[in-house]
């Protein structure tokens, strides 16, 4: 029987012609649209030519369940947080499988999330809810109760937008103070780093699991390359670099809270800290991770693009442990300081792509455009991605990557 999958897109959210690679002709796609903003003309075409477009942008609820349901979709995947409510709420119009309404709030939403992950027992930082509605008074008693130095987090989110480090009430108060009104921010206490001896990489990492029927399956353990101020992303590795003696307490952990948030059938992506206390869970994404997937591909045949649709339309999942990989993938990526306003050249990248290591470099900023540390993770210039055969490989490349490529900025 062919299956026919609904999928939310989103700007932020892979490229259509990713999934449809990845899925082949294995299922019919209705691409679902939602933004008040709109999608451009191009977009809407190519979509039109990878399968069925519904613009429910503006309808209740009902009114899209209705629309999606005359088109006989057996299931409903969003690979962004933006969509995960509205996911949820259809599916639970069309007995579809995905999401509870209580576990998609407790996804898409920091503060529920810390607070389950608390209540199960999950280790984590010290936390902080700031309400979207707070007054003065309270914002400034709350301030004094932090500790400090602390992490900001607007409450709903992703790729690392948003998110900055606080030292003091007052720094904390003139943050939060002009965004009164939104749906609210997250404080935690700032997780020290465990001072490992391979500095090329960061003390934290993600598990990339598949929840099928209830049931947890790790597929990957994947590495990440040191954060650039504040908390932006430069890019993973796979698989990654944890302690034997770490993994079995880790995976345990991903699986409690698992069972704190409720999530019953969905590929999720987790992510974990190294702490001088011991591994602290930051967050867990209720969808599949944004770059994991495509580095995965390169040194194993797990398919996480085509696993997130079958489990949506009600395929079983076996899993069969972490996923062999033949060599290292990464993905890396060149942030821009955060005292850059423009970027004014780049110099190096001719001489990488003759690399054999390298299978893809890309370009994200052309000289002359403006750069925003605030984009978050979007706001890299430069990615760079490929293959070597082990880790001590990967580190001397990356080296490299840093030495050959020159960006220069107007501050």
């Amino acid at each position: 029987m062919r299956h026919t999958v609904a999928v939310f897109h989103n700007t932020r959210s892979f490229s259509p012609l990713d999934l449809i690679q990845r899925i082949g002709d294995s299922m019919d796609v209705v691409w679902v649209l939602e933004s008040p903003e709109g999608f451009d003309e191009a977009t809407t075409r190519l979509l039109r030519r990878l399968g069925t477009v519904l613009d429910i942008t503006g309808l209740s609820h009902d009114e899209a369940a209705r629309a999606l349901g005359e088109l006989s979709v057996d299931g409903i995947v969003s690979f962004v947080d933006d969509h995960l409510l509205t996911a949820a709420a259809l599916a639970e119009r069309l007995g579809l499988r995905y999401h509870t309404m209580e576990t998609a709030l407790k996804v898409a939403d920091k503060c529920r999330q810390r607070a389950a992950l608390h209540a199960a027992g999950v280790p984590g930082p010290a936390f902080w809810p700031i309400p979207g509605d707070i007054g003065g008074d309270e914002l400034a008693d709350l301030a004094r109760r932090v500790r400090y130095p602390a992490v900001l987090k607007p409450a709903r989110g992703s790729g690392s937008r948003g998110i900055v480090d606080v030292a003091s009430a007052s720094e904390l108060v003139s943050q939060v103070a002009p965004a009164v009104g939104g749906p609210g921010f997250l404080v935690e206490e700032y997780l020290d780093d465990v001072r490992a001896e391979g500095r090329w990489y960061a003390s934290y990492f993600s598990i990339e699991s598949v929840v099928s029927a209830g049931v947890a399956s790790h597929v990957a353990i994947t590495g990440r390359f040191p954060l650039a101020p504040p908390f932006r992303e430069t890019g993973n590795f796979l698989p990654g670099i944890l302690a034997p003696h770490l993994e079995a307490p880790v995976l345990a952990m991903v699986e409690r809270a698992i069972e704190a948030l409720g999530v019953t059938d969905a590929v999720i992506h987790t992510e974990i800290k190294l702490t001088p206390q011991g591994p602290m869970l930051i967050e867990v994404n209720g969808r599949l991770g944004g770059r994991p997937p495509f580095v995965l591909e390169t040194v194993s045949d797990v398919n996480l693009f085509e696993t997130a649709c079958a489990l949506a339309v009600g395929e079983p999942y076996e899993g069969g442990g972490l996923a062999p990989c033949q060599g290292v993938g990464f993905w890396l990526m060149l942030q821009p300081p955060v005292t850059a306003h423009r970027l004014c050249g780049v110099e190096g990248l001719d001489e990488l792509a003759d690399l054999p290591e390298i299978d893809h470099i890309e370009l994200n900023r052309r000289p002359g455009a403006a750069v925003d540390w605030t984009a978050g993770t979007e706001s890299r210039v430069v990615t760079v991605r490929g293959r070597v055969p082990d880790h001590r490989c990967l580190e001397e490349l990356v080296d490299l990557i840093h030495h050959k490529v020159t960006l220069r900025y107007e501050d």
